[in-house]
């Protein structure tokens, strides 16, 4: 019997792709490859990591994997990604060199502070008394140790220290948000972050806003593997759906991701339901550190923060600034008189205190006026998003049992406590779009209300189930050798 690498096997299949318009059942597979049907199944998990593809299921049981017409690849950028990513380099490039600009400003100033401390010092030795030493030496510790807080603080750019922390937003939903740096001087507010943030740390902020809570790399597929080996091994896409709230051809994108990811494989029950089997990933010694499992509706979107600032570290950063945008112009003004009475070029007085400043100063503000329309959008699809979580939950723990109704819906979406009360309008507004993101049916009633149901959930999940209950679990069982001894 003749056989290839597992590799040729793969640049086989991978030659056919165009040849079959993208679309192969495991037997294709096999017979255009010539390669046994198990060694196929492996070819199509390569093909899948490497490749978008959708799964389908025949009448009869069959099941096709679809790689498009034009197989798209899974590291493929499109050229709206492309130029994303060239305006996040562009804003980065940015933020560093304008926080450079704010710490070579704030320098300058601290080298200011420093000589008139000096002078202070000097005062303090020349005429102070006995009964003045201790207080006076007191009062220079304190000084000194405000200078060193706000030196170290001027080239601390990363504004938060990692730990993370929940506040609510204005329509009730709690939000994770990064705990800021706090100062080591007066900071006796323990209970608000917000007020114990250290000034500079206030002063980035104010410019280029707080960083946002992302979610990191492959959390998607660390939450998949954590559920599955909770489950016995099985998945259905109602499942993706609710751990992810992808809509279908993102939930099937995941799914086959992970089937390739895991060495998993795609199964139809005898129901025609369509589920994918990780088998390999059940084998497990420990699960004390898999990923944790959260539900979509579970974790509320983080909130676009403008500052993250107090309003009085707000007000004095604007009026600190506005202070410099003002002196600046005056120097624009009068430099040639404050030139030649002070002795210096005129020009030194122009760009030194009038151009390089007054430019700060404008750049100072303009960023954050801008972010703020720029988030106005962002904020209201945030804002979406949540109340979709809140439908979605309702969705999933009822619709998946029987038919809904707005009215039902409505009800069950504003049990929630301490949350917003959604109108009609809102649900029913976020219902036509997840009656085609989750596969669901409206059905009008002679009375004029819709009925909501959610057939391929229901039969989704009542049949993984099924297969759930007819699985055992081996276990890995007793240890029979041993290499320590």
């Amino acid at each position: 019997m003749e056989n290839i690498s597992a590799e040729k096997q793969i640049e086989l299949l991978e030659q056919n792709l165009h040849k079959v318009k993208g679309k192969f059942t495991l037997a294709d597979a096999s017979a255009i490859t010539g390669v046994p049907i198990e060694y196929a199944r492996e070819a199509l998990n390569a093909l899948m990591s490497k490749y978008f593809c959708h799964l389908q299921v025949t009448e009869n049981g069959d099941l096709i994997y679809d790689f498009g017409t034009s197989p798209m690849r899974r590291d493929a950028k499109t050229f709206a990604e492309y130029l994303k990513d060239f305006q996040n380099f562009l804003w980065k490039a940015f933020k560093i060199f304008f926080k450079a600009w704010i710490a070579i400003t704030l320098v300058v100033y601290f080298i200011i502070f420093v000589l008139i401390l000096s002078a202070i010092i000097i005062g303090l030795v020349a005429g102070g008394e006995k009964d003045n030493k201790k207080s006076s030496s007191k009062g220079t510790a304190d000084l000194f140790r405000l200078i060193s807080d706000i030196f170290y603080a001027i080239f601390r750019w990363q504004t938060i220290p990692g730990s993370t922390y929940y506040e609510r937003d204005r329509y009730g939903y709690p939000y994770k948000t990064y705990k800021p740096q706090e100062s080591s001087l007066f900071s006796n507010k323990k209970n608000n972050p917000k007020a114990n943030k250290n000034f500079i740390s206030a002063v980035y902020d104010f410019v280029f806003g707080p960083p946002r809570p992302e979610a990191e790399p492959l959390a998607n597929q660390k939450e998949v593997a954590a559920y599955a080996r909770k489950n016995k091994g099985v998945m259905v896409l109602s499942e993706f759906k609710a751990l992810t709230g992808f809509d279908n051809e993102q939930a099937e994108n995941l799914m086959t991701d992970c089937i390739a990811r895991y060495n998993g494989s795609a199964e139809i029950s005898p129901n025609a339901v369509l589920y994918a089997d990780f088998y390999e990933l059940t084998r497990s010694q420990t699960q004390a550190e898999d990923a944790p499992i959260i539900f979509y509706w579970d974790e509320y979107e983080p909130e676009y923060v403008l500052t993250g600032n107090t309003v009085g570290k707000n007000t004095w950063i604007a009026f600190m600034n506005s202070f410099n945008l003002l002196f600046a112009l005056l120097m624009l003004r009068g430099y040639q008189d404050i030139g030649n009475n002070m002795g210096i070029s005129p020009d030194i007085i122009y760009y030194g205190l009038g151009v390089v400043p007054l430019a700060f100063s404008i750049i100072f503000f303009a960023v954050p006026i801008f972010r703020y329309f720029a988030l106005i959008p962002k904020k209201i699809q945030r804002h979406q998003n949540n109340i979709r979580k809140r439908i979605a939950k309702v969705i999933y723990q009822i619709g998946s049992k029987r038919d809904l109704s707005i009215d039902e819906i409505i009800a069950e979406t504003n049990k929630a406590e301490g949350l917003e009360k959604l109108s009609k309008t809102q649900v029913e507004k976020i219902m036509n779009r997840m009656i085609i993101d989750w596969g669901g049916e409206a059905s009008p009633q002679n009375n004029g209300t819709l009925i909501y149901s959610f057939p391929q959930m229901k039969t989704e999940l009542q049949e993984i189930q099924q297969i759930r209950l007819k699985r055992t679990d081996e276990g890995l069982g007793k240890i029979y050798f041993d290499t320590n001894n």
